[in-house]
Parts: C-alpha cells; sequence; structure tokens
C-alpha cells in the first residue's frame, strides 16, 4: 500500500481548505468535516466496509455558524474500543509577511508539506485515515479493539462547540475502560506522551483610578501605575507562594504570567483612570485554583494602592475587581493506564524508541475527558511548528503515526 502517497493526497487537500475558528475571525469547519466525510464514505465503498456507523453531532454556535463533530465507529465485536481524537480547526495564519509559501497551498519540499494545520491538527485527521487503510489492506487483520474516529470543532478556542458538546452524548460514544488517544502534540522523534496538564486560569484585573489631563497628576490617579506595581507585585507573589516542581512537565514549574495590559487612552496627554491587566496562570496538579485565587484575594486585600504615586488626588476611591476568563482544572492520566502501556509499547515497536512520560502547560481536549474518568494519552510526531508561520509536517511522520496506531489495534506478537 502507499502510505506516502495517500498521505501527501490527504494533508493537500486539508491545507486548501481554510477552516480557521470563527472566534478569530474565521468561516469555520464544515468544509473540511465535509471533507473529511466524503474521505470515510470513499474507504466505505472501496474496500466494502459493513461494520461501521458515521454520525454528525452538529451544533450552532453564538454567530450562527455550523459547527460540525464527526464520530466514525468500527464494530469489530470487541468490549474496548480504541478512539482517536482529531481536531478540524485551525488558528489564523498571523503576520502573512513571515510565511515563505502561501498558508492554504500545500509546499512540498525536502520531504516536508507546508501550509496552515499541517501539523495542527492535520496529522491527527491524516494518521487516522490512513490508519483505515492499513487495516483494510493487510492481510487477515483481527483487531483486538473496536476502532473510533473522532474529528471535532472549536479546540482553538476552548472546545464549547466541539467535545464539549460532544460529551452531551457520552454515553453513545465512550465507556470507561476505552482508550483514548488525542494526537494533538508531538516531539521530533514521538518519544513523549503526554499524561497530564496543567490547571489554566485567565484572569482580567480591572484597576480604577480617575482619568485626568497629563500635565496634572494631582486632579486624578493614574491607573497606568497602579496596574505596573500590582501586575510587578502580584507577580513575585505568585511565583514565591506557588514554587514546587514536577519533572514531568514541561516546563517543570508553574507559570504566572501578564499578557495584556489596555488603558483605552491613546493620546500622551491622558493620565488613565482604569486599566485592564490580564494574567495567564498554568498551575501544577500539587496546587488547586481555589488556592491561586484565595492568594490573589488576599494580595489585592492587602495592596496598597497609593504606595506607588507620588501625584494624586487623595478622594478618588481606587479599586481593584478581575473576572475569570478561563479556569481549568489540572488533569492527569495513570502512569500505568491501558492507554499509556499500550502506547509505549506500539512506540517501542514501531519507532523503537523508550517513550517517557510528560505533562505540560498547554490545554488539549483531554483535559474534558480526564474530568469525567477517562484514561487519555496524548501524543504524535511532530518539529512543534504548531500556530508559528511556515507550518509544516514531515510526511514520514504521518506515515509513523498511523503505523503507531495500526501497532496498538492489532493483536501484538
Amino acid at each position: 500500500m502507499d502510505l506516502t502517497k495517500e498521505a501527501i493526497q490527504l494533508e493537500s487537500d486539508l491545507i486548501r481548505i481554510n477552516s480557521v475558528n470563527p472566534s478569530f475571525g474565521g468561516k469555520g469547519e464544515k468544509e473540511k468535516a465535509n471533507y473529511v466525510k466524503r474521505k470515510l464514505i470513499e474507504y466505505v465503498n472501496k474496500y466494502g466496509i459493513t461494520n461501521y456507523t458515521l454520525k454528525d453531532y452538529t451544533t450552532i454556535d453564538k454567530y450562527g455558524i455550523e459547527r460540525p463533530n464527526i464520530v466514525f465507529k468500527l464494530d469489530f465485536g470487541k468490549e474496548k474500543t480504541l478512539h482517536i481524537i482529531s481536531h478540524l480547526d485551525t488558528v489564523p495564519e498571523g503576520d502573512i509577511s513571515l510565511w515563505e509559501t502561501d498558508p492554504y497551498k500545500p509546499v512540498l519540499k525536502d520531504g516536508k508539506i507546508y501550509g496552515r494545520g499541517s501539523e495542527d491538527n492535520h496529522k491527527g485527521i491524516v494518521s487516522s485515515l490512513l490508519l483505515l487503510k492499513m487495516i483494510f489492506e493487510s492481510d487477515n487483520v483481527k483487531p483486538k479493539y473496536n476502532l473510533s474516529l473522532i474529528f471535532v470543532s472549536d479546540e482553538e478556542d476552548g472546545s464549547e462547540y466541539g467535545l464539549k458538546y460532544l460529551l452531551n452524548f457520552e454515553n453513545e460514544i465512550f465507556k470507561k475502560d476505552d482508550l483514548i488517544i488525542v494526537p494533538d502534540f508531538g516531539t521530533p522523534k514521538g518519544d513523549f506522551i503526554e499524561i497530564g496538564e496543567k490547571g489554566i486560569l485567565w484572569i482580567k484585573f480591572d484597576i480604577e483610578g480617575k482619568q485626568c489631563h497629563g500635565s496634572t497628576p494631582e486632579n486624578g490617579v493614574n491607573a497606568d501605575v497602579i496596574a505596573f506595581n500590582f501586575a510587578n507585585g502580584l507577580y513575585k507573589q505568585l511565583y514565591e507562594k506557588f514554587d514546587n516542581v514536577d519533572e514531568i512537565f514541561l516546563p517543570k514549574y508553574s507559570t504566572f504570567e501578564p499578557t495584556i495590559l489596555k488603558s483605552g487612552v491613546e493620546n500622551p496627554n491622558t493620565i488613565p483612570g482604569h486599566v485592564e491587566v490580564v494574567f495567564d496562570c498554568r498551575i501544577l496538579p500539587t496546587y488547586s485554583l481555589e488556592d491561586v485565587l484565595k492568594e490573589i484575594d488576599n494580595f489585592i486585600k492587602t495592596f496598597d494602592f497609593r504606595g506607588g504615586l507620588k501625584y494624586y488626588d487623595p478622594s478618588v476611591e481606587m479599586q481593584i475587581n478581575y473576572k475569570i476568563l478561563k479556569e481549568e482544572q489540572p488533569n492527569y492520566t495513570k502512569k500505568d493506564s491501558k492507554v499509556v502501556l499500550e502506547l509505549k509499547r506500539a512506540i517501542k515497536k514501531v519507532l523503537n524508541e523508550d517513550a517517557k512520560l510528560c505533562g505540560m502547560g498547554g490545554g488539549t481536549v483531554a483535559a474534558f475527558l480526564r474530568f469525567k474518568g477517562y484514561e487519555v494519552a496524548v501524543w504524535g510526531i511532530g518539529e512543534e511548528t504548531a500556530h508559528q508561520p511556515n507550518e509544516h509536517i514531515r510526511i514520514d511522520d504521518l506515515v509513523k503515526m498511523a503505523k503507531v496506531f495500526y501497532e496498538i489495534i492489532t493483536p501484538s506478537d
């Protein structure tokens, strides 16, 4: 079977379809989902597959755009199912001047294919489809698990219309002892398996002072100065308080980084009276998000608003309030879970690599399943170009991923 040729064709077709998440101004995943469904039916017809179901769980988002989620199941009469979950949406291309090629025109060069989505997450889609080809073009294959290929929307913006929506139909799709792999992570050699994700806390702080003319600071309260002192103090306090390390995570510590500072003032001669500061916190499982929020509350209560101000109107009531923009608890899969052991065995057999276990600060759809009590492994191969200009993936790596999946689903020697 010519897996390389098929991988190039699939990747090329997918790159040509713009499926930027609507939250980032895109048109969504519908066209790409329709392509995937056509390919699945093409395989069904080509190989005479009868033991399948193909179901589309589509919802409508707040923009009135259809957000499809596809579940393709093969029933081999087994008790457990291997689920492989890929996502259909992509992020925008970003600064187009940084691309050496058109993000939506596939370019094959030196064994790599370039284009937006090629790694994130076409590698999951392509390797899943290659797996079907391998199963039905091999002689006398008797899979030891049923197979479920799942393609979801909205991964890049929280999964509200993707996996979170799909979990409304949880009992139709999953069983607690199933094996679940999310191919949305990868290292060049494929020798890491992600089994845990840090908690995520995005917080927007609203800092209130009083706007005034830049030449008369005594008539107002400079919210910029308060914001600088507050953000710097909170930054130091959180890093000092929550300083545990866990070697399994990359990086091995919790992070508390201010990422957005916005005042709404655009002219240089106005002192801002309102400033927004956003923190992106990634928290190890050794801590709870509640502990971090409690520390933040205490810091605000004891914060010296006037300490950094030279001239200001003392009659102004200064305030700091906050809003949680995103909150996801830390999550973990057991090191000796069936899916982890199967992946390690297959990686050793196919890639001759001793896979190491790791955690990460980024979030994947695995988190929502782990919260429900499922054992999930996040794995793949790639040069870590997701979200970057000149995103690409090696064609050989797509084939290797499919071979690892094939090794898992077929009986071991």
